[in-house]
């Protein structure tokens, strides 16, 4: 009997675990509140409901089961949806973490919480409350202002002393119920990203290295695969990965975390059990190295272990992406995109905007309209490829 495999969210983003499914010889069931979504026409069953609903995502499996479709497993890719998979995972037995897991990870509070009695460097943070929402200043600056429960860098903000914090606070309270005030770590960014296969087994899996404005909002304009951080600063980094899903419990799945690197050591800034989200593991990885990351999250969520090839660096190349950053208003005019399409060393161009599309104020990383992704033997030669790229696409706004 075929197996198959249900696969959470229909974007541009699940499309290369859908072919690797195919390539495994699954089928593949996916679920998407968009009845239009690019992914529609690419499985054998599409579930049209929210990723958020657990309860419909449950009762939609029990009546596949029941009309003889063997669904082994579901995997949460680039999409906030960890909570569903876990509910899935701990209703009908699948490899993979529990909902338990999940909800500490999608709850930056708990969290913190989690990592208060382990061995890991923890940061010095604040709850704030609709009920109790005055900041005390116990924690220096600078500090940075997050929802507790947001993706994307979407609400987070950066102080460096008490200008604005009351009026970005109740802000925050006009669409959350829970603030976190937080150290604001000084250094370079990364995601880490590992894996516990069916049997436990700790995979690290790839370092990238992010690219971040500062100032005041935290917005991602850059990565780089593989890291140049020397190798023992990424052990570290993998080390703290292991240890992550150690102190949450993780007996199976991925843990994905968001790091710097300071002065101090490794620290984390977020953690999740999904696999990530952005361009890294589908587009950016691969075209960096070759490596299999949608292999190894399917496997393991069918309770299979992994392929020591599907980690291989096949390629030895640099790969990076990077953003043109037009600025704020209606997008009048784009081009250079064909041409850019056309450059040796580019491997992909991103547009998710159009002419009459409004740009956002960038304030978090969902603000970026279009992606550039290169790669190269060499890394100066893939940062030159990059930046005339970028340069060449022209978006007009007024």
């Amino acid at each position: 009997m075929k197996e198959y495999i249900w696969i959470i969210g229909g974007s541009i983003h699940q499309l290369p675990a859908i072919y690797e499914a195919k390539k495994l010889g699954l089928g593949i069931v996916c679920s998407d509140y968009n009845s239009y979504c690019i992914a529609k026409d690419e499985v054998d069953i599409f579930i049209n409901i929210s990723i958020y609903d657990k309860q419909a995502h449950i009762e939609n499996i029990k009546r596949l089961k029941n009309e003889g479709i063997d669904l082994k497993g579901i995997v949460c890719i680039a999409v906030d949806a960890a909570i569903t998979m876990g509910a899935v995972n701990d209703y009908f037995g699948f490899c993979g973490v529990s909902e338990k897991i999940a909800t500490i990870c999608k709850d930056k509070t708990q969290f913190r919480k989690s990592l208060e009695n382990s061995v890991i460097p923890n940061a010095k943070y604040k709850i704030l409350t609709k009920e109790n929402k005055t900041f005390d200043y116990e924690i220096e600056f600078p500090v940075i202002i997050k929802p507790n429960n947001g993706f994307g860098s979407v609400g987070a903000k950066i102080f460096y002393n008490k200008e604005g914090i009351e009026e970005h606070i109740n802000r925050l309270f006009d669409s959350f119920e829970k603030v976190l005030v937080e150290e604001f770590y000084i250094g370079e960014e990364q995601t880490v990203q590992a894996i516990f296969d069916c049997d436990g087994e700790f995979i690290p899996e790839y370092i990238t290295d992010r690219f971040f404005t500062r100032d005041i909002y935290p917005v991602e304009i850059g990565l780089q695969n593989p890291s140049s951080l020397p190798k023992k600063i990424q052990e570290e980094l993998f080390d703290l990965a292991k240890k992550t899903g150690e102190v949450l419990g993780i007996k199976s799945g991925t843990v994905k975390l968001d790091t710097i690197v300071t002065e101090a050591g490794a620290r984390i800034i977020e953690a999740t059990v999904r696999v990530a989200g952005g361009l890294d593991p589908y587009f950016l990885v691969p075209a960096a190295s070759g490596k299999n990351i949608m292999q190894n999250a399917i496997l393991t969520a069918l309770g299979k272990k992994t392929k020591k090839e599907a980690l291989k660096d096949k390629k030895n190349k640099y790969a990076l992406t990077g953003s043109p950053l037009p600025k704020s208003g209606v997008i009048k005019n784009i081009s250079g995109i064909e041409k850019v399409e056309n450059m040796e060393g580019v491997e992909k161009v991103f547009l998710f905007a159009k002419k009459g599309d409004t740009i956002k104020e960038y304030k978090d990383g969902t603000s970026r309209v279009c992606f550039v992704l290169v790669s190269h033997k060499s890394l100066k030669i893939a940062e030159d490829i990059l930046k005339q790229a970028i340069e060449t696409i022209k978006i007009e706004t007024e």
